[in-house]
């Protein structure tokens, strides 16, 4: 159901779904600021979710999330000189690297889960008990079948 707003900014699903993803994400980024985690107030903590707790392949990084290898291996630079992550030889491919969190990355994605359980509640609070559930529900059906 598009109705319109205005002739350039029609109100439909998509625009309530980027909304809101945009209000949770800075909520995030707003609360990872405040506990000592400055680097997620710019454009390479989009990389962070890409990088698994095991190490991750920077030519995987480069795929999943659809930007030039360039853009990503800058990305990856400005964390790397933060400390937050660090890249090794992939063994399986002498010009690859591994992208793996240092400590000081660990700590940090310790302190995202604790900060997203929170902004979670939160949002439980605001929307109610059912209205969250089903909203969390409905929203499940857009994960691949592979995570649902």
């Amino acid at each position: 159901m598009v109705k319109k707003v205005d002739e350039l900014a029609p109100d439909h699903i998509g625009w309530r779904l980027w909304n809101a993803s945009k209000q949770w994400e800075t909520r995030f980024a707003k609360a990872m600021i405040d506990a000592g985690f400055s680097w997620y107030g710019d454009a390479r903590a989009g990389v962070i979710p890409y990088i698994s707790a095991n190490g991750t392949r920077q030519v995987d990084i480069v795929n999943r999330m659809q930007i030039s290898k360039q853009a990503v291996h800058q990305l990856l630079s400005e964390l790397e000189m933060d400390g937050v992550i660090q890249r090794i030889p992939d063994p399986d491919d002498g010009r690859g690297r591994i992208v793996q969190f240092t400590e000081l990355g660990v700590t940090a994605r310790k302190a995202a889960l604790k900060i997203k359980e929170t902004l979670e509640n939160d949002l439980r609070s605001e929307l109610g008990e059912v209205q969250f559930d089903a909203l969390y529900a409905s929203l499940g059906a857009f994960l691949p079948k592979e995570d649902r």
